[in-house]
This record gives structure tokens, sequence and C-alpha cells, in this order.
């Protein structure tokens, strides 16, 4: 295909040269001519450069829809990363923990939510982080249909953490506290430096008209839990707190139900701070005031379900 291509750009080439040729010696052309042949040629260049490119991306996202990777999905701060940089540990299988590169083009989400950018562009752009077995990314949770369709012998885990304690360590990781009425973006660090921490805590591009910034991430969390009891049977379902109680057992019992080989003692990696530590709180009526309300209306129903 790529020989096809190049050949009928060496045959445009000659043709071009042999005008300018033919009027190489009509001076007060010779500038028009040559106007003509730049723009020519990076319209030439250009049209076969757009058709590598497409028929790169078609042969890539075909043979990425042949394996069969282990999508780790959940919400930020519910335990994905240590779960799966154990999982890649004890299998020593490779893996990908966030796709850090999407980092600096967070508006890519809106893009594909709304239709403009192609799921299959974002997989090709990030083909080596989606080349590995297993793979980490909070954020392709809302995804699912759309990795499902991609990747059709895919596996998928999902873990959820109990929501109050979900959100706090959010918060904490933003330095941001609970209680606010209304949140500045630009008044926080953690937030002012990142558009990718600012669209996770805005939801309206989930169709979800926020009243406030706890309210957003509340509303995550049950579009999180909606699509995982959706689509019930197609998840391994992990709970953070299980999790913890027994990391060695759980990650074990995970490899297991993936159809995944323990290849390697990982215990003493277990007790590893795979991201920032938050603090604990003993009164989330304290921590959130107001707030509490909007975690009561859109998680309580699912959060029950999953035993908390």
């Amino acid at each position: 295909m790529l020989a096809v291509i190049a050949k009928r750009l060496v045959n445009h080439c000659v043709t071009i040269l042999m005008k300018i040729e033919s009027g190489a010696g009509l001076m007060k052309r010779s500038n028009s001519i040559s106007d003509r042949v730049v723009r020519k040629l990076g319209r030439a260049f250009s049209g076969i450069i757009k058709k590598i490119k497409a028929s790169h991306k078609k042969t890539v996202l075909e043979r990425l829809s042949k394996n069969e990777p282990i999508f780790i999905l959940g919400v930020q701060k519910s335990g994905t990363t240590a779960v799966a940089a154990l999982l890649s540990e004890a299998t020593r299988l490779p893996a990908t923990l966030d796709i850090i590169r999407s980092i600096k083009r967070p508006y890519s989400k809106i893009l594909r939510n709304y239709g403009i950018e192609d799921f299959g562009d974002y997989i090709y752009r990030y083909r080596r982080e989606f080349s590995r077995k297993i793979i980490k990314e909070p954020s392709l949770t809302f995804d699912y249909h759309d990795l499902r369709a991609y990747f059709p012998k895919a596996r998928f885990v999902i873990i959820f953490r109990e929501p109050k304690d979900n959100i706090r360590s959010i918060l904490n990781r933003l330095k941001v506290p609970g209680n606010l009425k209304d949140l500045n973006t630009k008044e926080w660090p953690e937030l002012n430096s990142s558009g990718a921490w600012r669209l996770n805590i805005d939801s309206s591009w989930l169709g979800h008209w926020p009243e406030s910034y706890v309210d957003s991430l509340a509303y995550r969390w049950q579009l999180s839990a909606q699509i995982y009891f959706k689509n019930i049977d197609d998840f391994v379902l992990l709970r953070y707190e299980d999790f913890c109680q027994d990391k060695t057992g759980k990650i074990t019992k995970l490899a297991e139900d993936l159809g995944l080989k323990v290849m390697t003692d990982f215990s003493d990696m277990v007790d590893s701070q795979f991201q920032p530590r938050g603090e604990r709180v003993e009164n989330y009526d304290v921590f959130y005031k107001e707030n509490m309300l909007y975690i009561y209306k859109h998680c309580s129903e699912y959060a029950k379900k999953l035993g908390y």
C-alpha cells in the first residue's frame, strides 16, 4: 500500500518538474509557476501523509483488536494504581499505570464524548500504552462501551471504594476541603495547574450540571456504578476495603479470576505507597457539611448494593 502511494507521489512530482522545465525560458512567468508548484507539492504531500496515516491507523487498530488486554477501571483514588501495579508484579506482565501523555490533552475526553474525535484516534495516538497487557486508566471507566467495541477480547476489572471516603481521598489529593459551597479552581494550586483534574471535578461534559464540586464527584461515582451494574457479567469486581484487608490474597484471587498465573512472590510490595496518602476523617458530616447531601443523593442506592 505504501509502495503504491510512494509511486504516485514520484509520478506527480515528475509531472510538476516537467511543467517547470517547459516554462523555464519564460522569466516573467517563473515566479507564478514556482508558487503554483509549491502549493501543488504542499497539497500532494499533505494528501499522501493523510493516506499513509489512515492506512497505518487501520493496521494498528486491527492488530490491537486481536490483543486480550486487562483494563483496570474505577474512579480516581479508588485503589486502581495499587491493584494494577501489584497484579503486574505478581504475573510479570507489562502494565500501563495511567496514560500519562494524555494528561496534556484532557479536552480530548470532551471531544470524544460529543463525537468530534473518534475513540479510535485516541487509541492510535496512545497505541504504545494500549499495547500492554494490563492497562490502568481511571478516565477510561466512562469509555467502557468503546473499549468493548475496539477490544472484543478484553477483560475488565472495576474497583470501588466507599463513596464518602473515595471523594475525601480525591479532595485530599487536590488539597481542597470538602465543605466549600463554591470552588474557584484558580485559588487552588493543584487544580489551577492541571486541566485534567479540573475536568474531573466538572461533570457537565458527562451530561450532569453540578451544583458543587462534591456534587460532580458524587455523580461520577454513581455513573461508574451504573456502568458496572448494567454490564455486571463483563466485570471482575474488587472493593478497595477488601483489598486493603488482604492485599496478597486479593491480588492472587484476582489473577486466578482473570486466568493469569502468579509468577513471583510480591508480598514485599503490598505495603508500597503507590499514591500520596490522604488524611483520615473521623466525622464525615463535619468534613462535608451540606455537601454530604450530594453524596447521599447520588451514591446511596449503589453503595448499598455494593455492601457499603
